[in-house]
């Protein structure tokens, strides 16, 4: 009788985990943006012009990545960066970051190292969005190529 009990109990809890929501609900996959904007103007000031504090504004296109191309126009992309490292090698920037197309706008904020020819990445936060985006989480993988940039925005919502 004892063994019957406990391959009945055995058999109910399986039958719950098996019906249980978390068990049987497939786990979202992250949605994927996968962006380039192409820059109009820069304010960045240039040679011994620049120093740590020096802050300009970088207005671009913003598009669908087609392979490293331009793509479908979807809105604009602006950031606001400020040097806080400078050394005849490069220097070390804080930017500030949105992204606004039609459905909404994504708010990035990150640290890049800017030594060396380039191209220059690094991980993007997202801080915040409207629109589609107004609970927008996750990370962007900036990547700087001379008047192009790319973002691969992962929401993990």
């Amino acid at each position: 009788m004892l063994r019957s009990v406990t391959t009945a109990l055995a058999a109910a809890a399986l039958a719950f985990t098996a019906a249980s929501p978390a068990a049987s609900a497939p786990a979202e996959a992250p949605t994927v943006l996968d962006w380039l904007a192409e820059k109009q103007s820069d304010t960045k000031p240039f040679g011994p012009l620049l120093r740590e504090g020096s802050d300009w504004s970088v207005f671009s296109h913003l598009y669908e990545n087609d392979n490293g191309k331009p793509g479908r126009k979807i809105g604009d992309a602006t950031s606001l960066c400020t040097a806080v490292k400078v050394e005849r090698e490069g220097y070390v920037t804080q930017c500030q970051r949105v992204l606004r197309t039609d459905d909404g706008s994504i708010s990035l904020t990150d640290t890049i190292d800017r030594y060396g020819p380039g191209p220059y990445g690094t991980e993007s936060a997202i801080t915040g969005g409207s629109g589609a985006y107004e609970d927008a989480e996750g990370k962007a993988e900036v990547v700087l190529h001379g008047e192009r940039a790319t973002f691969r925005i992962t929401l993990e919502d």
